[in-house]
């Protein structure tokens, strides 16, 4: 992958993280869930059979960061393909179906890995969702 294809999806990626954080602090439900959300995430985006491009997620004081690279010290690793990830975020696929289903690379749609501490941390796999996942928009007709 070359450098300016890196510099396009962490972009890409950052936007879409940084632009559902800004619409869930439109709705008053969600300000105590981003505020007491604290993690330090490493999401590897699985690009290529053999590569993954790795970013960081910092959610601290309801303060959002999304950096490249990976962090040394970190509560959660999980790793998919931007399309599942996009597709989890929009809420198409659900925290289960990611976790049983297969990837186009043969891989489960979302692997997660230790803390650094050793820590499994699955609660904090489980509120992700509540974070990433866009909240349904209602119809009046």
């Amino acid at each position: 992958m070359e450098e300016s294809e890196k510099e396009n999806l962490f972009a890409t990626f950052k936007g879409v993280i940084e632009s559902i954080v800004l619409d869930k602090r439109d709705n008053p439900k969600n300000i105590k869930v981003l505020e007491d959300f604290q993690a330090k995430l490493n999401i590897g985006l699985h690009v290529e059979a053999d590569f993954y491009f790795w970013v960081n997620l910092i959610a601290e004081n309801g303060n959002y960061t999304v950096n490249r690279g990976k962090l040394n010290e970190f509560d959660l690793e999980i790793m998919a393909t931007p399309e599942d990830l996009m597709y989890f975020s929009n809420g198409e696929n659900s925290t289960l179906n990611m976790m049983l289903k297969k990837n186009k690379f043969r891989e489960r749609k979302l692997k997660y890995e230790k803390s650094s501490t050793g820590k499994r941390n699955l609660g904090l796999l489980l509120k992700l969702p509540k974070i990433l996942v866009l909240d349904k928009i209602k119809t009046h007709q």
